[in-house]
Formats: structure tokens, sequence, C-alpha cells
């Protein structure tokens, strides 16, 4: 592409207002959601309503978290770069560099996989802790770090196979993106596997509830500390569930727009199209939103396992309470 078309290119893109406006919106969503990330982060770890998750729970939604921070942090820069370029430069000087776009776009697209990817691992763990659940909570945290490995594997394809055919041959880009109007590719084949996999793991978590809760009617024969693992699995089951229906929800939406995005884009303008696909990858806010449903849902669950344990516990009440305490501190 000469710089001369290029140049035509930039002056489209700088004016339209429905990129600006959709730059400027992503921007803030990121903005807000990038220190609300790390404080989870922080609290994932020691917030009182943290310990009623098991420690390999917690691993998996790090993880989660950071990929929820490598995708704000790159959408800052890179918005921030292109509204600086479209108010600031000459159009022939704002083509950002096709290094910079893939820099920062990489961890766009490995954030964004990141965050998908955990579904899996938190399914697997989830299903170790039920058929476990006797001897669950004595269990350390060695799970918990193979389930982070599986996650970080499980964003590494897809990125990998979204990146493979990035091209270096010209110095610079119209705008950091790497998807063609038209075009169903190995990545949006690979993003509808990730959407089916969200909708049977929404199904798998509901088997999981009801087993917990079968195991829950058995718990008045059980000992102390056994019906005390079951109410607490129970209760995480129930946040964890929350998360499922989010992401499932979430991701149907997700994917639906982005194919009918695709097969649209030939027909719009470049600027619209890029509006459109940035406007349908709403992850800083979906972050905001799940942080806040599930700390809410988690303080709840908390509460209510505190007054079951007090209602349904049958043994010696300082053995209780001695139990009790060591979780609440």
């Amino acid at each position: 592409m000469s710089t001369e078309d290029h140049c035509q290119i930039m002056q489209k893109l700088s004016t339209s207002l429905l990129l600006r406006f959709t730059l400027i919106f992503n921007l803030a969503t990121s903005l807000i959601a990038f220190p609300m990330v790390i404080a989870a982060s922080i609290a994932l770890w020691k917030a009182r309503v943290a310990k009623l998750f098991h420690i390999n729970v917690i691993i998996i939604f790090q993880v989660h978290l950071i990929g929820f921070f490598l995708h704000c942090f790159s959408r800052i820069v890179l918005h921030c770069l292109d509204l600086y370029n479209y108010a600031m430069l000459d159009y022939c000087d704002m083509t950002p560099s096709t290094i910079r776009c893939f820099a920062f776009r990489i961890q766009y697209v490995f954030g964004l996989w990141l965050i998908c990817a955990t579904t899996v691992p938190l399914i697997i763990e989830r299903y170790i802790a039920t058929i476990k659940s006797s001897s669950y909570e004595h269990m350390g945290c060695s799970l918990g770090i193979v389930m982070a490995l599986l996650q970080v594997f499980l964003a590494v394809v897809p990125t990998s196979i979204n990146f493979r055919n990035f091209s270096f041959e010209e110095p610079v880009m119209n705008y950091c993106m790497a998807l063609k109007p038209g075009l169903v590719s190995h990545t949006e084949k690979a993003a509808i596997v990730s959407l089916c996999i969200q909708i049977i793991a929404r199904i798998l978590f509901h088997y999981l509830f009801k087993m917990n809760e079968n195991l829950r009617r058995k718990q008045l024969t059980s000992s102390l500390s056994n019906r005390y693992s079951l109410e607490q699995n129970l209760k995480s089951m129930k946040t964890l569930k929350r998360f499922a229906d989010l992401q499932s929800i979430f991701m149907i939406i997700h994917m639906a727009l982005f194919i009918f995005i695709l097969q649209i884009g030939p027909e719009v303008e470049k600027s619209t199209y890029i509006s459109l696909v940035e406007m349908n990858a709403p992850y800083p806010l979906y972050a905001v939103i799940s942080i806040i449903v599930l700390l809410k849902k988690a303080h709840l669950n908390k509460v209510k396992l505190k007054k079951t344990l007090e209602n349904h516990v049958n043994a010696d009440q300082n053995v209780y309470f001695e139990n009790f305490k060591k979780f609440l501190h």
C-alpha cells in the first residue's frame, strides 16, 4: 500500500466520530477496570471473603485476573496512542508501526484468551473437590498450579493461531487489528469452539452443584469436619456457578455478534467495522461487572455458610466453634 493510500485511510479513521467514541469508551472502561483488577487480585489472597475458596480456586482466578490485567493494560496504551495521534498528528504521520501493533495486540489477544480459558481448569478442579470432598480441604496447591499451567496453555494455542499469519512486511498499519472482514479464519473457529466449551461448562457446573447438594443431604450422619467441608464446597459452588452464568452469557453474546460483524464487514466503512469489533469486545466492562457481582455473591454465601453450620451442627459445640473460628480468621 502506498503512502498516499495510508494517508487517505488515516484521514477517514481519524475523523470518524464513531471510532473516536468507541476508543474513548473502551479507554474509560479500561481505566476503571485496571485498578479494580489489581485490587481484586489483592483481595483474592487477603480478604476474609476469600477464605470461602480453596487455594486452588484462588490460583485459577488469579490467572483469570492476570488475563484482565494484560488486556486492559494493552488497551489503555493502544487507545491512548490512537487518540493522541488522531488529535495531534498529520494524517500521514498517524499510522502506528507494525512492531508496536504486534507488541501490544498480542497482549490484548493473549489476555482475552486467558480469560476465556478459565472455565476448563475450574471445572476440573471443582470435580476433584467434589469427589474428594471429605479430604480436599487439607490438600495443597499442586492441583492449582497444574490448572494454572493448563490455563496458560489453552490461551497460548489460540493466540498462536491468531498471530501465525501476522505480516511484518509493511513497516506501518492503518489500525492495530489482524481480523479481516468476511472471512471465518482459524481464529474464529477457535472462538466458536470456546463458545461451545462455555455452554458445556455451564451444564457441568449445574451437574456438580447437584452432586454437592446430594452429598449435603447425607451430612447429618457425617463428622463435623466433613459437614464443614461439604457446606463450604457447596457455598463456593454457588459463587462459581454465578461466574459460569456470567462467563457463558457474555461469551454467547460476544461470539454471536462477532460472527455477524465479520460477515457484514465488507459492506461497511473501515472505521465502522473497526468500531464494531472493538465495541463487541467489552472485556474491561465485563471485568468491572464480574468483580462486583462475584464479590457480593461470595460475601452473601459466606454469611449463609455461617448460618447453615449453626443450624445443622450436631457435634460437640466446643469442637465446632474451634473449627469455625479457624475458618473466619
